[in-house]
């Protein structure tokens, strides 16, 4: 599958079936979340893909405007926080219809923290693809 048109979109875990969202504040250095909604999806749950070369992307939370970066030191289960500057990820295919939103340079993807505790759960980085827990869905919003 070829990587995704820049654009807007619904970002949903398939391990999970929870959604990437957006509080409205979105505080710097603050975990990004997944949350499975209540009924129809909103603006919280859109996320704007700014295409940069090949398959590296920006991504923003449309609601709030913050940036899905990194912090400085990256370990293996470290958390996806917001920040005013962006980060490049890759995002690699996955398999028909799914995704690895992988930090670029570094051999860490997106994970759902599925054992986490309900409603929310905490995107971590987890080196190498780990199951369906690193798959993410991109739905035109």
């Amino acid at each position: 599958m070829s990587p995704p048109a820049a654009g807007n979109y619904y970002i949903k875990n398939k391990a999970s079936g929870y959604y990437v969202t957006s509080d409205g504040k979105d505080s710097s250095s603050t975990a990004v979340h997944t949350t499975k909604p209540n009924g129809d999806l909103d603006d919280k749950f859109v996320f704007n893909l700014r295409k940069g070369d090949s398959d590296q992307y920006f991504i923003s939370a449309n609601y709030s405007g913050a940036n899905v970066p990194m912090c400085e030191i990256i370990q293996p289960g470290s958390t996806v926080i917001w920040t005013t500057n962006g980060q490049v990820f890759r995002i690699l295919d996955a398999g028909p219809g799914l995704y690895n939103i992988r930090l670029l340079g570094e051999n860490r993807f997106w994970y759902d923290d599925v054992a986490s505790i309900q409603p929310f759960r905490t995107i971590l980085l987890n080196t190498g693809r780990t199951g369906d827990a690193c798959n993410w869905m991109l739905q035109a919003a």
